[in-house]
């Protein structure tokens, strides 16, 4: 599935933000001033390796954009994995052909990673953690000397609470010159089995998420349905807020 792909779905699937007014419009505007550059986006270039069946084994290279947040001072950056390793959605499936089924076998390569900073300067970077349980990817710049990071306080969070009222920091893509974005909303589901998620009505992917108080509670990512679930679609996904105490235990394995 593309990235566009994934993207566009998340956007379907959720329901839209509301308007905010009052003390959770002034914590909104707050929290943005101090974070909007916790929020950054990424390019990476990416080759992708399909084999289906017995057929000969495809490869093409793509360049692709992401977005991530910064959670401590030396510049690591959290992004959803499904965005950068874009082929692990349709490992190991299988899919309809008119010559009958065929499963697949997919591999991404990242080649190279460079975090785009608030003034549109570029700074090299390398993933160093996976953690494919929760679709969380650990970028690391390669130098920090001369480089500013504004990470957002992941120490100072809050569980997640059906109905509580959210605030969510983005950006946007580079067609629209990557602009800071604010969206304020609420949890309207928590997701119990086979861990805990929460899903809130509006778009989140790549984004950290705090409560009306400021507290971070999560960071967007995808939750693809099982494989041998797949509809003649392909593999679904779900955007969803993988809470805080998650983030927390898998830097620790960040080296």
């Amino acid at each position: 599935m593309k990235l566009r792909s994934l993207i566009l779905a998340a956007l379907v699937a959720a329901p839209l933000a509301h308007a905010s007014t009052g003390p959770l419009k002034d914590k909104a505007l707050a929290l943005a001033a101090s974070n909007k550059d916790s929020v950054l986006q990424l390019s990476a270039t990416v080759e992708i390796e399909i084999t289906a069946g017995e057929m000969p084994t495809k490869k093409e290279e793509r360049k692709l954009e992401t977005i991530g947040c910064v959670i401590n001072k030396d510049g690591l950056i959290i992004v959803p994995l499904s965005t950068l390793d874009v082929a692990a959605a349709a490992d190991g499936r299988t899919v309809n052909t008119p010559q009958g089924p065929v499963k697949l076998s997919a591999k991404s390569t990242t080649k190279e990673v460079k975090i785009i900073m608030p003034d549109g300067s570029e700074t090299p970077a390398k993933v160093v953690f996976k953690d494919a349980d929760i679709d969380l990817a650990f970028i690391r710049p390669e130098k920090t000397e001369g480089v500013t990071f504004t990470p957002v306080d992941v120490a100072n969070s809050a569980p997640l609470a059906m109905l509580d009222d959210v605030i969510v920091l983005g950006r946007l893509g580079k067609d629209l010159n990557r602009e800071p974005v604010i969206m304020t909303t609420e949890i309207i589901s928590i997701i119990t089995k086979p861990r805990s998620f929460a899903r809130i009505g509006a778009p989140c992917l790549g984004m950290p998420v705090f409560n009306g108080d400021g507290k971070f509670i999560g960071f967007g990512i995808n939750r693809f349905s099982a494989k041998g679930e797949d509809s003649d679609q392909g593999p679904s996904s779900a955007n969803v807020i993988l809470p805080a105490a998650d983030i927390v235990e898998s830097a620790a394995q960040a080296k």
